[in-house]
């Protein structure tokens, strides 16, 4: 069991001067170790990334960056909630319903027992790529999309057209933190209950990246 984070955990305050411009992102925990994942283009140009979560802000670092997919590793201290599962085999449908959302965005979907689903899987989804038909807003590049599992079968990447979404694929996702020795979880079996709320479980996993660049 993990340690309760102590007080000098909690990131020192950062010189206004220090700091040209942020902005923010999502991300999600992939292990019990502090590994999360986002969107590359969301850290890419970080002088410095802070990992948010009630309260909380860590200094992190990203490990590692796709070349093919928008896709970075970020390592924080330690995990803060919950980790990640994501499938073993199975895979959603077009006009399957899920669940995408910028974490600064989720304490209005949390509102009584919660958000199910809202986006849509689109027709034209591929294994790698999964299109999805999504009014996600500024800040949810990153962000996990739950199935009605609670898996995470991709990650926000960026936005097609007006309501439409393109996020890496679960099959993508996973030869990513393969191939740099990330453990992961995988299971087909439901993480939430059969009515259980899908935004609840993304915000037991997700984070805040706050990106400085100087």
């Amino acid at each position: 069991m993990q340690e309760p984070l102590r007080p000098a955990q909690r990131l020192a305050r950062i010189p206004e001067n220090a700091v040209r411009s942020e902005t923010t992102s999502t991300a999600f925990f992939v292990n019990g170790s502090g590994y999360l994942l986002t969107a590359r283009h969301a850290v890419e140009r970080c002088a410095r990334v802070i990992v948010a979560k009630e309260g909380w802000a860590v200094e992190a670092k990203v490990v590692a960056q796709s070349p093919e997919a928008d896709l970075a590793l970020v390592k924080a201290p330690r995990t803060l909630g919950l980790n990640a599962v994501f499938p073993r085999t199975v895979a959603v449908s077009p006009s399957e319903l899920v669940f995408a959302s910028a974490f600064d965005t989720l304490p209005g979907k949390l509102i009584g027992s919660g958000l199910m689903a809202n986006a849509v899987v689109r027709a034209d989804s591929s294994v790698d790529a999964l299109a999805i038909e999504s009014d996600v807003t500024v800040g949810a590049s990153g962000a996990p999309v739950l199935d009605g599992r609670g898996l995470v079968q991709g990650v926000i990447s960026r936005r097609t057209a007006a309501n439409r979404v393109v996020a890496i694929g679960a099959h993508a996702v996973k030869s990513f933190l393969y191939a740099h020795n990330v453990r992961f979880d995988q299971d087909d079996r439901a993480q939430i209950a059969g009515n259980g709320s899908r935004a609840h479980r993304a915000a037991s996993i997700s984070a805040r990246i706050r990106c400085l660049q100087n």
